[in-house]
């Protein structure tokens, strides 16, 4: 009996055993730090020429060169700034001296009639709120039916020349009831102080620094949010082909300043308004209006589409079909970084 009672309590003491030790290995898996990627990549560097738009639409670009987010993923980016991202891309495809730049929708859209040699790799930023028409008051304008036979300045081929016939149209005004005059985006606050046009569709900070300009006599026209401006990052075709993993890279750069953005909204304030010589209370007052996420959705395909049938309707291209966008997007190298951004059907 005696035997029998000790073998039983042998018995049980290996069970307990046998569940103390499973449960402390199943414990300390649980508590085992996840393996982290290294923070510095240890490659051979790689450069990209990389040609930015010099406005808050990329201030991922201005987070991540401050942080020295590129240099930890091996990369040297060489930054040429330009006043638009039309003029950045269209020296990408003209002159092949830049390997990315940031652009909206609307350059995009125009190069696309008789260009193919390039794709959108990403959208940094989405805002409906950037572009704006601002008016002299001074000029009798006071309401959106009062552009009528006024000269308005725009940057043509660009988001605010598309920007300015939605509103347009939205208020029933025919783009031939006005004369629309091409500047560069950066002309056009002078164009409106000095008196060369009487408004003006842009963006900011092109907007801020006309209306300082014209102090009481400026005003804004309400737009009612009429459209999506989205800002991408494009990159030629073959710079694609011989330099993936580097987008890659590249990308997790973006990545980490936006979520750097997400935690540091003062200090990401302070970093734009110094690297942009903005005033740091001007960037505060509009910061909200933009929403820096990293990702490719349907959006762009119908926003590329409805602005290629604009361009056709107007005359404005000598094409007839509208494009196939399909072939305007490379989504690979953010599905690896980050692939719940891709929202792309068929991706």
């Amino acid at each position: 009996m005696q035997k029998k009672m000790n073998k039983k309590i042998i018995l049980i003491s290996a069970i307990v055993l046998i569940v103390l030790l499973v449960l402390g290995g199943y414990y300390l898996l649980l508590n085992q730090p996840m393996p982290q990627e290294p923070k510095n990549y240890t490659g051979p560097t790689e450069k990209i020429v990389f040609g930015v738009e010099t406005s808050l639409l990329p201030s991922l670009v201005w987070i991540a060169e401050n942080q020295s987010y590129f240099s930890e993923q091996g990369l040297d980016v060489e930054i040429k700034e330009f006043d638009s991202g039309r003029n950045a891309l269209k020296t990408m495809l003209e002159q092949g001296n830049l390997d990315m730049v940031t652009v909206a929708q609307t350059p995009i859209m125009f190069n696309s009639f008789n260009k193919n040699d390039y794709a959108i790799i990403g959208t940094m930023v989405t805002s409906k709120k950037d572009v704006k028409i601002l008016a002299r008051k001074d000029k009798g304008i006071n309401k959106p039916e009062d552009l009528k036979g006024k000269k308005i300045g725009t940057t043509k081929g660009s988001t605010g020349h598309y920007f300015l016939s939605l509103f347009l149209s939205y208020n029933s005004i025919s783009i031939s009831e006005v004369d629309v005059l091409d500047f560069k985006a950066t002309e056009l606050p002078q164009a409106i102080a000095n008196g060369s046009v009487d408004a003006i569709s842009t963006w900011e900070p092109n907007i801020y620094n006309a209306k300082k300009q014209l102090g009481e006599q400026a005003i804004f026209l309400s737009d009612k949010e009429v459209y999506r401006e989205d800002f991408y990052f494009v990159s030629n075709k073959n710079f694609i082909k011989n330099n993936s993993y580097a987008l890659e890279r590249f990308l997790k750069a973006i990545k980490k300043a936006e979520e750097f953005i997400q935690k540091n909204k003062t200090e990401s304030i302070n970093i734009v308004s110094k690297r942009l010589k903005l005033d740091k209370e001007f960037t505060t007052s509009v910061w909200d209006d933009f929403n820096f996420n990293l990702f490719l959705d349907q959006t762009v395909f119908s926003t590329l589409e409805d602005e290629a049938k604009w361009a056709i309707l107007n005359n404005l291209t000598n094409a007839t079909e509208v494009p196939n966008y399909l072939n305007y997007i490379y989504p690979d190298a953010l599905k690896k970084v980050k692939p719940e951004a891709v929202t792309i059907i068929g991706e």
